[in-house]
């Protein structure tokens, strides 16, 4: 019995506490100011098709990718009869600007 309790109070002891065990990362997302990011990432940014979906799910059609910078593309798409392009984040999957063209 008094065996277990010494190696009890050792495994205590031997324990990182917890603000110890925070300060250790390998800069993929595991830090505390990347928990709190305004746009956070999707793991994977999204392929040509999901893209598609995507815009294809806010009500756009006859959907068009065209240029593609960093994580946003160029989106070329129609609703309501009127022709936008789109600048759409392929990582955060948001619509970060949109232009009317007809």
């Amino acid at each position: 019995m008094r065996f277990l309790k010494i190696a009890l109070a050792a495994l205590l002891f031997a324990t990182p506490s917890v603000s110890h065990a925070q300060g250790f990362g390998i800069f993929f997302g595991d830090e505390p100011s990347d928990l709190h990011r305004r746009d956070p990432r999707l793991p994977m940014c999204m392929t040509d098709r999901q893209i598609r979906n995507a815009i294809a799910d806010l009500g756009y059609e006859d959907i068009a990718l065209n240029v593609q910078h960093e994580d946003n593309i160029q989106v070329r798409a129609t609703r309501g009869g009127v022709i936008y392009l789109i600048d759409f984040n392929a990582c955060t999957g948001e619509i970060e600007g949109r232009d009317r063209l007809r």
